[in-house]
Parts: C-alpha cells; structure tokens; sequence
C-alpha cells in the first residue's frame, strides 16, 4: 500500500470536512456510530479502465441531474405528505405514491433512466418517508424538520459525487467512497450549521444511504460507459 497516496487522499477529502467544521471549533466533540459502521464492509466499484478514470464536467453534470430528480421527488412526497396531513389522512400506503412521483420526474428529465436505478432510488426514497410516518403523533412542523434533515444528506451525496468523480484512479475513487467517518464528519457539520438535531441512528443511516446514492449513480455512468464500448 502506497501510503503518500493514502496521506494525500486524507488530506483532500478531510480538507472538506475542516472547510465545514472551521466555525464550530467550540462545539462539543461529534459522536459517532462506530459500530454500526464498522459493520460496513469495504464496497469497491471494479470498473478497470487503461486510462484517467476521472469524469468530465459534462459527465459529472449528467450525474448530478440524477441527483436533482431524487430531490425533487423528495420535496414533491414530502408536499403529498403536507396534504394527506390538511386532510386528517394518515399516509399508511405511500409506495404507489413514490413510484409515480419518480417515474413522473425522471419521464421529464431522464426517460431512459434504468428501471434497477430507479427501483433503488424509489428504495431510499421510501427509507426517508417511513422515518417521517412514524413520527407519532405526525405534524407539519415535524415533516418539514426532517424534509430539511434529509436535504442535507442529499447535499453530502452531492459533494461526495462530485469529489469521488474527479479522481484520478480508481484506487482513489473508492478510498473516498469507503470513508464513512469522513462523509458522517460532513452531514453533522451541516446539521450543526442548520441547527438540525436527530438521533444517531438518523445520521448513521443518512451516511450509509449517502453512499449507496452516490455508488448507483456512479454505476449508472460506468454501465452506460460500458454499453457505448461493446457498440
């Protein structure tokens, strides 16, 4: 193992984390869920390319968009869920509702979105809504708490995206990726800055759906990168 490169590695993604940490030096130190992500184990992406893997700007840009469809269709659940609420209606049934929402968007912004990517993007999405649904009893400020909580996880998935994209080498690219305590460094930062509060299990799942999001959409281009070779 090279570790200049594992020195240098840290010292540009932790540089992130000290760009969101520098005003809260006087906060109380950040716990973390250790064990719950020690649990995690390693996930690398094994695409093997002869050349600079790093994706261009266009590239990330198209990546990013995919990004934008899971936030909007987040916001465009979490009004549903506002109205169900004005109704006196408690949402029992809500994964026909995150279907259409999704297919909805990703029919104006990406139509030949991969029915797996979109099957796993409805998978967080429903994630997110059951930690909302189960809040008893339910209540609009309560929705819009943790609709501005899992923003912020999106934020990190859009850091983490475009920071693991513009990599070098693979080797790289899936440090980054398998850096829980970095990307959980990130999400606390913001939630101090935004004075959000959930519980550790909260942040820890936020983290671990973070990565997935960022790996589906990363496996997203390389199939396509992939696909557009063997034609």
């Amino acid at each position: 193992m090279n570790f200049s490169k594992i020195i240098l590695y840290n010292l540009k993604f932790l540089g992130m984390v000290i760009n969101e940490l520098r005003n809260y030096a006087d906060k109380k130190p950040l716990i973390t869920n250790v064990r719950n992500l020690a649990e995690m184990s390693p996930l690398r992406l094994n695409r093997k390319r002869k050349f600079d893997p790093s994706l261009t700007i266009d590239e990330i840009q198209r990546l990013l968009d995919v990004l934008y469809v899971e936030a909007v269709s987040l916001n465009d659940l979490v009004a549903s869920l506002l109205i169900f609420l004005t109704r006196i209606q408690h949402p029992n049934e809500f994964k026909v509702l995150i279907r259409d929402k999704v297919s909805q968007r990703l029919a104006l912004e990406i139509p030949n979105y991969p029915e797996l990517r979109k099957i796993n993007m409805e998978k967080r999405l429903k994630e997110q809504i059951e930690e909302i649904v189960k809040i008893h009893p339910i209540c609009k400020e309560q929705i819009l708490y943790m609709h501005a909580f899992f923003k912020l996880e999106i934020d990190v998935s859009v850091e983490l995206l475009d920071f693991a994209a513009r990599q070098k080498t693979e080797e790289e690219r899936n440090n980054i990726l398998n850096d829980l305590r970095s990307m959980r460094l990130l999400l606390t930062a913001r939630m101090m800055r935004n004075n959000i509060e959930v519980s550790d299990k909260f942040v820890t799942d936020a983290v671990l759906r973070a990565r997935r999001r960022v790996i589906d959409v990363l496996e997203y281009h390389f199939d396509l990168q992939s696909h557009a070779q063997n034609n």
